[in-house]
């Protein structure tokens, strides 16, 4: 999926600005288990070919040059577009894919779309996007929203929905991330994931009001996954 994709590509960017990784390992490590990772630059933002796609190793090296810095992911939805401030092109294409990676300081964003068995990502232009709250924050901004979604759905004596099979492709964030935020991030993306299918599936909530109640709590609980999802991802500063 992009969301996925797009976990790899920032925590690995993040890694590349950080750390001594070489782009070499991180185009390898991001493009793990599909066939291909391309970059489509038409507007030329990080120096690339404009008239054809570039592999990611090329790419990242350019990120290198003239991008540094740190990135953040955004989650965008309908109506709660995450850290991104726009422009209109890339909140609409972040909303088409619902995942954004973008610079801290804006100027690039990278927006995956999956072609087969291969990923290509577009690079746009950005706005500087508003700061990702603290994980510390999120984390327990979640909890508090998992342990309200667990009391009102027993209180309407309606099931979440179907508990999705996730099979999480090793550690999500790249390597040098702490342990801490890599238990955060897995911990996240699976309660996303349940919030998501409970939304996508109403067919045992027997009346109308049970089906909004419910609804608003697993968007709520939904909407506190993303933003730790995304908080996680974030490189630790200090």
């Amino acid at each position: 999926m992009p969301r996925l994709a797009a976990i790899t590509l920032v925590t690995h960017l993040n890694a590349l600005q950080h750390t001594p990784l070489s782009s070499e390992v991180a185009a390898s490590l991001v493009a793990h288990g599909d066939v291909a990772h391309h970059v489509v630059d038409a507007d030329g933002l990080l120096g690339l070919d404009p008239l054809r796609s570039s592999d990611l190793i090329t790419a990242l090296r350019a990120v290198q040059l003239v991008a540094p810095g740190s990135w953040q992911l955004a989650l965008p939805r309908p109506g709660a577009l995450g850290v991104l401030r726009g422009p209109v092109a890339l909140n609409r294409a972040g909303l088409e894919t619902g995942a954004v990676v973008v610079h801290a300081s804006g100027g690039w964003a990278f927006v995956p779309h999956r072609v087969g068995p291969a990923v290509q990502w577009r690079v746009l232009a950005a706005e500087r996007p508003f700061p990702s709250p603290s994980a510390a924050e999120c984390e327990r901004a979640l909890s508090a929203e998992l342990l309200q979604a667990a009391g009102t759905l027993s209180e309407l004596d309606a099931p979440s929905g179907t508990r999705p099979d996730v099979d999480l492709p090793g550690p999500l964030l790249a390597a040098a991330y702490p342990a801490r935020q890599q238990r955060a991030a897995e911990r996240a993306l699976r309660l996303l994931l349940v919030a998501e299918a409970g939304l996508a599936d109403d067919r045992d909530v027997l009346h109308s009001f049970a089906v909004q109640k419910r609804a608003d709590v697993l968007r709520r609980l939904q909407a506190a996954a993303a933003d730790a999802l995304c908080a996680a991802c974030a490189w630790p500063e200090g």
